[in-house]
């Protein structure tokens, strides 16, 4: 939320944040707000505070870039943790070669080994299996977060309409003050632009009600619903 002058939007929008489960919310400028509109859930919900639309959004794609490297050091060891297990594997192996030469071995282990053959193969490719389907999930994540965008919301030439915008998984949502809207440099810093289709005589809502309908048009494309 960059520079609202009405305090009562800004406890809207808490509130708000909080029924979808945004991470954060961002405030722009003076730390006070009316906290009336939140319903007391700004005790619940991350609510940061910036002086500047830039420093917020520096310090957003920050948290995204250490994030990305989290995942890649986390797929990283996994890697590592697979290719040791790998050359570990090959020296059994050898090791179950000599026992079979003396005939007493079958399949993976050798005979007489206190572990069933078949529970040790099936040790083995488990392990495989969970270490690729945690890569599968780190290098989804990767991709999301790299798909990462500043999204401002405001109705200018150019904006596109948020019925055909398909968001991303990870975003930082812009909303400006009702009347001006947002700021020039705001705009300059979001990577699209989307507006809430109105067909009315008053093409404007609410900004607290903007930032509801964009908060579910996301919830809309990647929360399950819930039973």
């Amino acid at each position: 939320m960059e520079n609202w002058t009405h305090d009562f939007n800004i406890g809207s929008m808490v509130r708000t944040a909080n029924a979808f489960q945004a991470k954060r919310v961002h405030i722009v400028g003076p730390h006070k707000w009316n906290r009336k509109g939140a319903l007391m859930t700004e005790l619940y919900q991350h609510v940061e505070n910036h002086p500047s639309i830039t420093e917020l959004v520096e310090c957003w794609k920050l948290r995204i870039a250490g994030e990305i490297a989290a995942a890649q050091s986390q797929a990283s060891a996994i890697a590592l943790h697979m290719h040791e297990n790998a050359k570990s594997e090959h020296g059994t192996g050898m090791n179950d070669a000599a026992s079979l030469n003396e005939g007493r071995a079958t399949e993976c282990a050798p005979a007489g080994n206190s572990m069933d053959t078949s529970t040790a193969c099936g040790a083995e490719n488990g392990n495989k299996l969970s270490y690729m389907t945690q890569l599968a999930a780190i290098d989804q994540r990767i991709a999301e977060l790299k798909a990462a965008r500043v999204i401002a919301l405001d109705i200018i030439p150019g904006a596109v309409p948020m019925e055909t915008y398909r968001f991303p998984k990870r975003c930082l949502m812009l909303f400006g003050a009702e009347g001006p809207g947002l700021s020039e440099k705001a705009l300059e810093l979001a990577d699209d632009v989307v507006y809430i289709s109105q067909f009315g005589s008053v093409r404007s809502i609410n900004a607290g009600a903007a930032a509801a309908v964009s908060m579910h048009a996301w919830i809309a494309q990647h929360a399950a619903p819930q039973s």
